[in-house]
């Protein structure tokens, strides 16, 4: 497939000369936990406005350790390249051969690798991280990321400035062999109540494992990947792997067309069945003749669904998790009767963190007796341990230390007379969690839509439980004219002159990117008493709706990225026609989400219409007479209602959103500063 981006270069021209030829790269993207549906367009487009290089993308939207990375089959899968940026999230990956034709490969084409591809092709060996230069095993909590150049004067670093992200995954290094530190990442994290400082390399180089190569760790949020910051950097590095750093290349726009190729990823199912993680698990019957246990843990991270039953429930895509990196954590199994136990097999989470642990054995669950010491571990992957435990009715496994990451297990399996496959017995709180799940996974909102409005009438106390908390000045008073039965999710409303409230609805919230949350309704009140009583989705499906105005009978729409005029000829609450009138005023869920981006839309008595714009502005919007615009942070931005003259009124705020306007033209907004 391939694309040809038009829009976005249409003011640049070409300035390479015909002797200056593009570097061509190959972005390896997808697998588990990111959304590479985004990273992949916000990460070609931006190198290639950044570049003379052009990206060519290889990606798929399978969501499980083990992506179907075929186009690592060929042992020329790199030819034709200048360089390749890795950006797959693949620790499931181990076959040896795989790994040999990528390294064999990076012996002279050079390479930039990206968050998860640290994490990536764990075979038990250390090749891939020789390649890359150090060893990464895992990463602590989403938290802000400090970032500070320590090596200012290398050619990669030398015009940037040191930043703070957005929360971020910090990776963490527990081998470094040949990479040279270009960043350092710290992150105040809260451990056992208290707040910690953890420092890591978060971007380097390596000259010293065939050819160059840059790598940074930073990069799990889209948000991320897209700042300017982010994509100069990995720009910069990718050009110094190519020995191109220059003016022939850098500052130079790539205008050509480049190839996408997508492989659609399916089901993952493990070797005995079960689902994979990333879909809903729940538990099912307990196969004939297992020996059930009740389990349970000193914490589990019921967020994510890792719950303490998770480690006995016969699959290893599922586990148990604490729900902090705090240790000791431990996991209890109660026997139904008195049972002897001879060993422990237990799949921890990594197979490349080393799990110190002990094993202990007691009648009541008072008097512990060790059965197996391991605190000492230092082998990563999963255990065995042998041991004769007599009349136990309660085993505990307590994690006291790991190598990387949290205490979390995917199943333990024992041994001993009568003990078969283990299954969990729920108490009831269990089982209650399990019918949530199950309610969950056939939920038909989870991942997109919204529920039908309808008018729901409240009783006096309904009202006034809903506005206990509204004051207002002395002379006004507050009444509830609808419920959220009817508009869910308000963002902005218009009024028309008859009365009718226009309704932005979307159930994305600011930070959300689900598709088809986002609808207009429109609110009347026929019987005038002050409350709507009739309700309909006047546009039933656009995503981020934000400002609106309507006048006669056309609603124009603020959506990033675009504005749209909806037209009602026959007033029946419903648009029959629409408009594009404004294209790029802001980014799309590609780029991020609707939050700081564009808001708020008003009509002036001058007959333009006025745009209140968030603080990560837009890079090329383009109005209906062909007029393009591109604004830097905040600021009001304005047009003609037929989405002609597009231009900047007033620039220098930050994330406003909205401008009421006076008749005399006084403009107002309320704005801050973070």
């Amino acid at each position: 497939m391939k694309r040809l981006f038009l829009a976005l270069f249409c003011l640049t021209p070409l300035v390479c000369t015909a002797e200056t030829k593009p570097l061509r790269a190959l972005l390896v993207a997808g697998g588990c936990c990111h959304d590479y549906t985004g990273q992949q367009k916000v990460l070609s487009e931006g190198i290639q406005k950044r570049a003379n290089v052009r990206v060519d993308v290889w990606w798929t939207d399978d969501k499980s350790t083990t992506p179907p990375l075929s186009i690592y089959q060929s042992a020329n899968w790199a030819d034709g390249y200048d360089i390749v940026i890795h950006d797959e999230c693949a620790a499931g990956e181990r076959d040896l051969a795989v790994l040999k034709r990528i390294l064999d490969v990076h012996q002279k084409i050079p390479a930039v690798h990206l968050h998860c591809a640290m994490h990536s092709f764990r075979t038990g060996t250390d090749g891939w991280f020789k390649h890359l230069g150090l060893q990464s095993a895992a990463h602590g909590p989403q938290e802000p990321i400090a970032i500070q150049f320590v090596d200012p004067e290398h050619p990669i670093t030398q015009p940037l400035k040191d930043w703070t992200t957005i929360k971020e995954e910090l990776y963490n290094n527990i081998n470094v062999f040949d990479a040279h530190p270009l960043a350092m990442g710290k992150q105040i994290v809260k451990r056992d109540g208290k707040e910690t400082e953890v420092v890591s390399i978060v971007a380097w180089t390596n000259e010293k494992a065939g050819a160059r190569s840059f790598s940074t760790t930073i990069g799990h949020n889209t948000e991320t990947v897209a700042d300017a910051r982010y994509l100069d950097l990995i720009t910069r590095g990718l050009l110094w792997a190519c020995d191109k750093l220059n003016e022939d290349y850098l500052g130079k726009p790539y205008a050509g067309e480049n190839t996408v190729t997508f492989v659609k990823g399916e089901e993952q199912q493990s070797k005995n069945g079960a689902q994979s993680a990333g879909k809903p698990v729940t538990l099912g019957a307990p196969p004939k003749g297992a020996t059930l246990v009740t389990v349970t843990a000193s914490s589990e991270e019921s967020g994510k669904g890792n719950f303490t039953w998770k480690a006995v429930d016969g699959s290893k895509d599922t586990r148990w998790c604490a729900s902090n990196p705090s240790m000791p954590q431990w996991l209890q199994l109660e026997f139904d009767q008195p049972r002897t136990v001879t060993g422990a097999k237990i799949a921890w989470e990594s197979g490349n963190n080393a799990y110190k642990h002990k094993i202990e054995g007691s009648a009541d669950g008072k008097a512990w007796k060790v059965l197996a010491d391991a605190t000492t571990n230092a082998k990563g992957g999963d255990t065995e341990d042998a041991f004769e435990g007599k009349d136990l009715r309660f085993l505990k496994i307590t994690c006291t230390g790991t190598s990387g990451g949290w205490a979390s297990i995917r199943e333990v399996a024992l041994s001993g007379p009568g003990i078969t496959s283990l299954f969990p017995k729920l108490d009831a709180k269990q089982q209650a969690v399990v019918q949530q799940a199950e309610k969950a996974a056939n939920d038909p909102y989870a991942k997109e839509g919204n529920v039908a409005p309808t008018i729901a009438k409240l009783t006096p106390e309904q009202e006034a439980v809903i506005l206990k908390d509204v004051t207002v000045p002395e002379g006004f008073d507050v009444t509830l004219f609808s419920s959220a039965a009817a508009a869910n999710y308000p963002v902005y409303v218009a009024a028309a002159p008859n009365g009718d409230l226009y309704v932005s609805s979307d159930g994305n919230g600011s930070l959300g990117r689900d598709p088809h949350r986002g609808r207009i309704l429109r609110l009347r009140d026929t019987d005038g008493d002050g409350r709507a009583d009739q309700v309909t989705e006047f546009v039933k499906d656009v995503d981020s709706p934000r400002g609106l105005v309507w006048d006669h009978d056309t609603l124009y729409l603020l959506h990033p990225p675009d504005i749209t005029a909806y037209t009602d000829k026959d007033g029946d609450g419903v648009a029959e026609s629409s408009k594009t009138l404004i294209k790029g005023i802001a980014f799309d869920f590609s780029g991020r989400p609707a939050d700081h981006t564009t808001n708020g839309l008003d009509l002036g008595i001058d007959g333009w219409l006025y745009i209140a714009g968030g603080d990560f502005g837009f890079m090329d919007a383009v109005g209906t007479d062909g007029r393009h615009l591109q604004h830097r942070g905040g600021g009001v931005i304005r047009f003609r209602p037929d989405g002609s003259g597009l231009e900047i009124f007033a620039t220098g705020t930050r994330n406003i959103l909205g401008t009421p306007i006076s008749p005399l033209l006084d403009i107002f907004a309320r704005d801050n500063t973070n």
